[in-house]
């Protein structure tokens, strides 16, 4: 059986769209290389399935870019790079001489911004990264979350995490954030909003579940999911 394309992704959820009159609900994270935000997410999802009943909360992390690989027949790797990647007019000379298949930075993040914007309109979604918060900035019916916390705090965790040294944890700190933060602008170019994000939490004064509480009720005052029964 042959794995769908994103064109295919995209029109099937556009048709759902079609069908909807109100975007959401759903939840955007963004977070500083070393903070909770993929489990914060994967946290989220239980407690928020838990409380719909209908098990109909997705979380969306790495799928956005695995579909991508799927439909250009790359790696997620590639994938990946490409998106983080700056412009060179070097590296389009060779892509031109070489005829390659291989989108560029820009056609990737377009289109993963569109996929963004698709399923944060579908609703019941929490979208991890990606440049979440900017892709769905005119979209309502929706809540972003930022995940911050001081470097030595971050380098301490990542070095227990990876079983790495702090010196080596700190590099992977620069090396990272480095291209996360011109990704960051870009988007955020695109899409400008100001403040950034609805809530902003320290990872290093907060665990998880503790931000996880908070974004439940502030879910709840904002009407995307009905208050816990008492």
């Amino acid at each position: 059986m042959s794995k769908p394309t994103l064109s295919a992704y995209l029109r099937d959820h556009l048709d759902d769209i079609s069908r909807k009159q109100d975007p959401g609900p759903y939840l955007t994270i963004s977070r500083q290389y070393g903070c909770q935000g993929h489990e914060l997410g994967q946290y989220m999802l239980e407690k928020l399935n838990e409380r719909d009943g209908q098990g109909r909360w997705k979380m969306y992390y790495k799928e956005l870019l695995r579909q991508l690989a799927d439909d250009t027949g790359l790696s997620q790797e590639i994938i990946e790079r490409e998106r983080l990647s700056k412009p060179s007019l070097f590296k389009d000379f060779l892509r031109g001489l070489k005829k390659s298949s291989i989108p560029d930075g820009y056609e990737i993040r377009n289109k993963i911004t569109l996929m963004v914007r698709t399923v944060a309109f579908e609703g019941y979604s929490i979208i991890i990264g990606q440049g979440g918060a900017a892709a769905t900035a005119d979209i309502d019916n929706g809540l972003s979350v930022r995940v911050e916390a001081p470097r030595e705090w971050r380098i301490a965790r990542i070095s227990i995490r990876d079983k790495i040294d702090k010196t080596a944890a700190s590099a992977k700190i620069v090396e990272i954030e480095k291209h996360r933060e011109y990704v960051r602008k870009l988007y955020d170019e695109k899409n400008p909003r100001e403040p950034a994000f609805g809530l902003v939490f320290d990872n290093s004064i907060f665990k998880k579940e503790q931000i996880a509480e908070q974004l439940l009720l502030a879910m709840e005052q904002r009407g995307l999911i009905e208050a816990a029964a008492s």
